[in-house]
């Protein structure tokens, strides 16, 4: 009887009887997991080329072409994609052009080349996997001086990191990925 005494006494019983119904309640209560929304990637293309065709993937799977002049061409996906995205660029020109090519994610180059003539790029949205080959070019004017442009082997890509002119880094890495500057 003392322990009640001493309960009743100093008025614990009230704070007794709320701790365990608000414990009872908390008990009852259904936990509501909050749901996370993954955040879509972004991806797109960057082309940096002179009189060039370019043929690519867009958004619904199919293959388009576009005759790009001079400078900067871009082409950005603004839905959920789960498909391979293919890119194929090529000079209309006999002589020897650079071309720069490159597959982004989020903003970031996932994959890029640096090609002459004609490049042709590839990435697997689903496994985070690029590759590229250099391809021939051959003139079929030949009315200008029978110029038959080059042809490279299959090589590794180049880093394709940002740099902070706004270019892109065109380190040959093999077997892909970034140079030893940009990892």
């Amino acid at each position: 009887m003392r322990f009640k005494n001493l309960i009743e006494a100093k008025g614990l019983t009230k704070y007794l009887f709320l701790f365990a119904t608000l414990l009872t309640l908390n008990a009852c209560s259904k936990n509501q997991e909050a749901i996370i929304e993954q955040p879509m990637d972004e991806f797109s293309y960057e082309v940096e080329c002179s009189s060039c065709e370019i043929t690519y993937t867009d958004k619904s799977n199919s293959t388009k072409t576009v005759k790009h002049t001079e400078g900067k061409w871009e082409y950005g996906f603004d839905q959920k994609i789960s498909f391979e995205l293919k890119l194929s660029i090529k000079t209309v020109l006999a002589y020897k052009k650079t071309i720069n090519a490159y597959i982004l994610k989020n903003k970031e180059t996932v994959y890029g080349d640096v090609g002459y003539n004609q490049t042709d790029i590839t990435y697997d949205t689903q496994r985070d996997l690029g590759y590229g080959v250099y391809g021939a070019y051959k003139n079929t004017d030949s009315g200008n001086g029978g110029n038959n442009g080059g042809s490279t082997k299959p090589t590794s890509s180049v880093c394709g990191a940002k740099n902070k002119s706004g270019g892109y880094c065109k380190r040959v890495v093999a077997g892909g990925g970034r140079c030893w500057q940009h990892r």
